[in-house]
């Protein structure tokens, strides 16, 4: 699949189930908050740390999202080139809820080739 600029808003969203898992553990009760007012009733979930990822999965979906970096072109592959740019946002990764590796980087891209 050729690669097609992707839209800021929409790039951020592709990737943010994994990364809310990603920083579930810094602040559970802000996440649960969130889901709750994104998904209300859905707090049966068994593991509250996909509480918020599910919610935004269901909105992704119900507003034709795509699935993941891989429906708009990307794939493991290119986690490697992605990566470095990601690392270079230091303003951004500064306000994350906790402290960011290449790897950790690399893993929320390998999560988010595919949401559902």
């Amino acid at each position: 699949m050729r690669r097609r600029g992707v839209p800021h808003g929409q790039s951020v969203s592709l990737t943010a189930p994994e990364a809310f898992r990603f920083t579930f553990p810094t602040s559970p009760e802000r996440h649960l908050r969130a889901a709750a007012l994104l998904a209300p009733g859905q707090e049966t979930l068994n593991d509250p740390a996909e509480q918020l990822p599910s919610a935004l999965i269901a909105l992704m979906r119900d507003i034709g999202i795509p699935n993941g970096i891989g429906a708009v072109g990307y794939t493991e592959a290119d986690i490697g080139d992605l990566v470095p740019g990601t690392m270079k946002q230091e303003r951004l990764l500064a306000t994350c809820a906790r402290p960011v590796s290449e790897e950790d980087i690399a893993g929320i891209f390998a999560a988010s080739i595919q949401n559902w």
